[in-house]
């Protein structure tokens, strides 16, 4: 059997890095998408290895299928034979192009709308066939993850700066997981009658949606208002798709991180903001990514928004 997909992104660094490498400890094959090549390289080396798993010829890519640009490596199973060797893989680009979120266009006259610094997703993982679980670009979990954030007060924010904050943390995170659902890279493993008779866990865990939100979505902040509108519209995301997708078998849900150690809160004032925190202190990445873990696995964890903010929703 193909290890269980998980696509991060935003999983160069950070949350997103820290979510990687646990599910990787889990045995999971893990793409992870970001800006930064050198950072994606570095963050791949970081997980652990998943071992070579036998398959057979009938779910094995083509020559032609597996062909990715020059600025990535191989991103899925490299093929010798009959076996996959499933290993980690990483796609660099931005999120919040576009042209990142379409089908490759055989139309000459459409072609020129394609960035060549931005090919589109399944370059570097070819849309699955619907009728085969097995093949090897199916992602059985998706974590939005990616993000950015400016700290500036609402007047002073251009508007350039407030569709960069919005296009980056909700709008792409709403065109990627529509993108994945429509091209059956995300779907339901198990008949709709096994699901009603509980029996579709046994057959195979549903595919997962986890979107990263903020405390900042729920409560609001000095200086981050762009941030704070596209994080709470991923927690309106979330729940509204829950909603849609019930029926479909999909599970989506959110973690919402307060303040956690990262990059993104580099230059505040620990000291201060840690003593209005009940528990005394920041998060660390690795408490966020058991939290992903544990939305990813459970089966009954569906619309589940999951608060880790020490307390400091409470104040």
């Amino acid at each position: 059997m193909r290890p269980r997909h998980v696509l991060i992104t935003g999983g160069s660094r950070g949350i997103g890095l820290a979510i990687a490498q646990l599910f990787a400890k889990t045995a999971y094959r893990c793409t992870l998408i970001s800006r930064s090549e050198k950072d994606l390289k570095d963050a791949v080396a970081s997980l652990r290895p998943l071992p070579s798993s036998r398959s057979s010829t009938s779910t094995r890519p083509s020559t032609s299928t597996t062909s990715t640009p020059a600025n990535t490596n191989q991103s899925g199973p490299e093929t010798t034979g009959g076996t996959y060797s499933y290993q980690h893989s990483y796609i660099s680009t931005s999120i919040s192009e576009p042209s990142f979120w379409t089908l490759p266009s055989t139309s000459t006259s459409t072609s020129t709308s394609i960035s060549p610094s931005h090919p589109p997703f399944p370059t570097y993982l070819p849309k699955p066939p619907r009728s085969n679980h097995s093949h090897p670009s199916t992602i059985d979990i998706l974590i939005n993850c990616a993000g950015i954030s400016q700290s500036s007060l609402f007047t002073r924010t251009s508007s350039s700066d407030i569709e960069q904050i919005l296009a980056t943390n909700l709008t792409s995170v709403m065109i990627g997981t529509r993108f994945l659902l429509r091209h059956s890279y995300l779907r339901r493993q198990s008949s709709a009658s096994d699901q009603a008779n509980g029996q579709g866990n046994a057959k195979m865990q549903s595919p997962v949606i986890i979107n990263i939100a903020s405390l900042l979505g729920l409560s609001g902040g000095h200086g981050a208002v762009a941030y704070a509108a596209s994080k709470a519209g991923v927690l309106g995301f979330t729940r509204a798709l829950a909603a849609e997708y019930a029926s479909h078998g999909v599970r989506v849900n959110a973690v919402v991180p307060g303040y956690v150690d990262t990059g993104m809160t580099e230059g505040l004032n620990t000291e201060e903001l840690s003593k209005r925190i009940p528990l005394g202190r920041f998060g660390t990445t690795a408490e966020i990514a058991s939290a992903a873990l544990f939305l990813a696995e459970n089966e009954y964890a569906h619309n589940c928004v999951l608060n880790l903010d020490g307390g400091l929703s409470t104040v």
